[in-house]
């Protein structure tokens, strides 16, 4: 009889050989559940203490001999109920303690993840996850006209899935007479910052990432950073800016 499965519910291999034994023998004496199962008296003992307790074997004591013999295999099916009911209890235990657990271990403390996505490769990296990770509009602060003239096939093919996915493009240009605008495609958005803000940073905001992008001549290099609460912030701040910025003509 195979009950390995037993071991699932929580039996070990020697209680299973035990209660196999007693199950194929009926009443038993110790002595024979050794001869039966191969097994060490003390394991059997210690495993004989422990079925009782799971309520699968019980005893009688005859002409003072104690003789041993499984319960009714159905008693399995109690044992299990029982351990269901535990666990239930400890669940409803568990829920109402994460919340003490998270404070005093610090889970609820904000998290961020950061990247640094060097180069024209690092570059298409993080323009591709745009297309993966916007909710939303995909936002720029401080944009200039240069991923469509440094990468233009690249540029091409994403702006095409960049629309196909109705991702509108909303962009903060630089006031600079000298840098010709972005290439200028369907669900896209231009205002022109203010004069006197001029940074040479451009800011990237879709989904819950914020990318500062720094060009040194046509290579560009990404800091990504991921972090909700982050993101929200510089979504109002760039629709702050947005308000206060001159409409394309």
């Amino acid at each position: 009889m195979d009950l390995h499965r037993l071991e699932d519910i929580g039996l070990s291999k020697a209680e299973i050989a035990v209660y196999c034994a007693l199950l194929k023998t009926g009443q038993t004496a110790t002595g024979d559940l050794t001869k039966e199962t191969g097994l060490r008296k003390s394991t059997i003992y210690n495993s004989l203490d422990r079925l009782s307790d799971k309520g699968l074997v019980s005893h009688v004591i005859k002409n003072s001999v104690k003789f041993f013999e499984a319960t009714d295999p159905e008693r399995i099916l109690d044992f299990i109920a029982e351990k269901k009911r535990k666990l239930d209890e400890e669940e409803e235990w568990l829920k109402g303690t994460i919340p003490q657990i998270r404070s005093e271990s610090g889970a609820g403390k904000p998290k961020a993840e950061a990247h640094v996505l060097p180069g024209v490769e690092g570059f298409k990296t993080m323009r591709r996850d745009v297309l993966k990770h916007s909710k939303g509009d995909l936002l720029l602060i401080g944009a200039i006209s240069r991923e469509d003239k440094v990468m233009p096939y690249f540029y091409s093919q994403w702006d095409k899935e960049r629309i196909k996915k109705k991702i509108v493009m909303r962009l903060l240009h630089k006031r600079r007479t000298s840098d010709p605008l972005i290439t200028i495609s369907p669900k896209m958005d231009i205002r022109f910052l203010p004069e006197h803000i001029d940074n040479p940073v451009v800011i990237n905001i879709y989904g819950d990432r914020v990318v500062s992008l720094i060009w040194k001549g046509n290579y560009p290099l990404c800091f990504m950073l991921i972090n909700k609460d982050i993101a929200e912030a510089y979504r109002h701040y760039f629709e702050m800016l947005w308000k206060v910025s001159e409409k394309r003509r």
